[in-house]
């Protein structure tokens, strides 16, 4: 399974992913052509639906071996988080919640069922269904509490302040997120996108309770680990890097806002840049900031963008991912 890492989901699953960056100039932000490049993201696009295509033929064909619930509990969550980086989400529902149930009726399946429960919820979170999300997180947290294991119980954490972000129950995502990250630190087993996921909901937190001047430290120790233990260009990097841009921006700093926001805009094209909703949310918020920085002709050419890539877009899958990244709450 390829690992990914998006926010809101944010960071709701532990994910990332790992196609190869691009340089981007660190100018003022007075130009943005690799944001607007038609072609950004789409060899990514192509590899993801040939992995797709993949694993819809690995369920068929355990399906037809009569592989057991356990396995194809496992493929089908595979194939259910592949369909959600393809913004394809009434997909990657039927998928994680048919894996859910095999795996409900699979022996020993306990760790397993709680990651496809958790990975279940943080879909429901960026398709809005917050009711059944919450249902599905809780469980998953009970789950992880029964089994006694600090890392994972940290991860629903992490997932609740994801969905909490989304639901603007601000005050409990900024303390799950501290509670996960605080586990993260604690724990030699957490992986870095453990402890970036929960510093970037941190760090949401903050700018949703405007106060994105505490967020920003929180996020340069965040990109930091990210530059040093992760492949340059890797998503991880330009969100956060979107993220510090938008810090900056709301505190005022609009000279370090830009080439953060150009560079951490042009980091997601490489991935998300074929139109997924999440990118666009976060153009939109790079050309609000052109704007207010009198950069108009700039920001109309990236609402352009914006405009073409959404007439080629699924309509449903733009309208159901609202909470995702929880960058649309952001103002």
């Amino acid at each position: 399974m390829n690992v990914r890492f998006v926010m809101s989901p944010i960071l709701a699953l532990s994910l990332s992913f790992h196609a190869a960056g691009q340089q981007v100039s660190r100018g003022n932000g007075d130009s943005v052509p690799s944001v607007l490049g038609a072609n950004a993201g789409l060899d990514f696009k192509e590899s993801l639906l040939h992995r797709i295509a993949m694993d819809e033929a690995a369920v068929r064909n355990a399906e037809s071996a009569h592989a057991s619930n356990g396995e194809l509990g496992r493929l089908y969550a595979e194939l259910g988080l592949e369909y959600e980086d393809a913004a394809q989400y009434e997909r990657s529902e039927a998928a994680m919640q048919r894996s859910v149930s095999l795996l409900r009726h699979a022996p020993d399946a306990g760790p397993n069922l709680a990651t496809a429960i958790s990975h279940l919820g943080s879909l429901h979170v960026a398709m809005r269904k917050f009711r059944e999300s919450e249902s599905e997180e809780q469980e998953a947290l009970q789950l992880r509490l029964n089994l006694g294991d600090r890392l994972k119980i940290a991860r629903s954490w992490n997932d609740l302040a994801a969905l909490s972000l989304a639901e603007h129950k601000i005050d409990r995502a900024r303390d799950y997120a501290q509670k996960a990250l605080d586990e993260f630190r604690m724990d030699g087993r957490a992986a870095v996108i453990d402890k970036l996921s929960a510093r970037y909901a941190l760090a949401m937190a903050f700018c949703y309770l405007k106060d994105c001047a505490s967020a920003i430290p929180v996020l340069k120790e965040a990109v930091e680990e990210a530059k040093t233990m992760l492949q340059p260009g890797a998503f991880p990097i330009g969100f956060g890097n979107f993220l510090l841009g938008y810090a900056y921006w709301k505190c005022g700093n609009m000279v370090d806002a830009g080439p953060q926001f150009q560079e951490g805009t042009t980091a997601m094209s490489v991935q998300l840049g074929w139109g997924h909703p999440a990118y666009l949310a976060a153009l939109r918020q790079y050309a609000a900031f052109l704007k207010q920085n009198k950069q108009k002709d700039v920001a109309n050419a990236l609402e352009l963008r914006i405009r073409q890539a959404e007439s080629v877009v699924d309509v449903h899958s733009i309208q159901s991912s609202q909470g995702m990244f929880g960058i649309n709450g952001l103002r």
